[in-house]
């Protein structure tokens, strides 16, 4: 299997590209540094086998994207699996509590990449994986632990951006479903349901803890606390992409 893999230099993305690098894949990083692998002792063997092609561009911009989408299939391969685990740095303030820089980095890193995807029917369409979060809507929101409700409030600025990458999925894949920027869909063929495999991933609080392979999966769990990125990568290694009709069309909740 051939695996695009955008914001992947770190956590969920880092973990699930590396394990299916280990299970004979090969992946295409878009990096924005790709020297950030320079000194990965894991990576770089696979990056002299050949099974890495690490290619600079920046998910936000999408000239950069189409490129490096261009470039990741010019060996003639066509992708397989495009695995979007795009997330910035979040910074707390006591006016805003968990804020993000750029306020769209997901929104907009999504529009890029389901534009650069083919529509003609007579090419192969890959599979997506998209991380978002639990409680990025009403519906997920109400399913937390009563206690985890105050905390997640005050993640609202990032989870409207997970809530705009959704948007974006749920919109081209005819998913029953303004955050996102006008002329949105016309970039995305102005068409909905062109996108014809997909499936969101919904984790609860991520930590960086053990990889313990045992969690709970599902779309309409509740009282889910935390979960490992180890896990999530796992769950996606593992389960997404070795039963894909079972979990193909579903936003999937994933914790403890």
């Amino acid at each position: 299997m051939k695996v695009f893999a955008v914001g992947a230099s770190r956590n969920v993305g880092y973990y699930s590209s590396l394990s299916l690098l280990k299970a004979g894949h090969t992946v295409a990083f878009q990096l924005r540094n790709p020297s950030c692998f320079d000194n990965d002792t894991e990576i770089q063997p696979f990056v002299a086998s050949g099974h890495v092609k690490l290619i600079k561009g920046d998910a936000m911009v999408e000239e950069e994207v189409r490129n490096a989408w261009a470039e990741a299939n010019a060996d003639g391969v066509a992708v397989d699996l495009v695995l979007v685990t795009i997330g910035p740095p979040q910074k707390f303030t006591l006016t805003k509590g968990w804020v993000i820089d750029p306020l769209n980095l997901c929104s907009a890193s999504i529009l890029n990449v389901l534009s650069v995807l083919p529509r003609d029917p007579a090419q192969q369409q890959p599979r997506v994986i998209a991380v978002t979060s639990v409680g990025v809507t009403k519906e997920s929101h109400a399913k937390l632990p009563f206690l985890f409700k105050g905390i997640y409030a005050m993640l609202a600025v990032p989870h409207a951006d997970k809530l705009g990458m959704e948007k974006a999925i749920y919109w081209s894949a005819g998913w029953e479903c303004t955050l996102l920027p006008e002329g949105w869909k016309e970039r995305l063929g102005g068409s909905e349901g062109w996108l014809k495999s997909a499936v969101i991933v919904r984790p609860t609080m991520l930590t960086d803890g053990v990889e313990k392979a045992k969690y709970k999966t599902g779309e309409n769990l509740s009282g889910l606390y935390s979960i490992s990125r180890k896990d999530v990568a796992h769950f996606i290694v593992n389960d997404i992409s070795q039963n894909w009709e079972k979990w193909d069309g579903k936003a999937v909740a994933i914790g403890y």
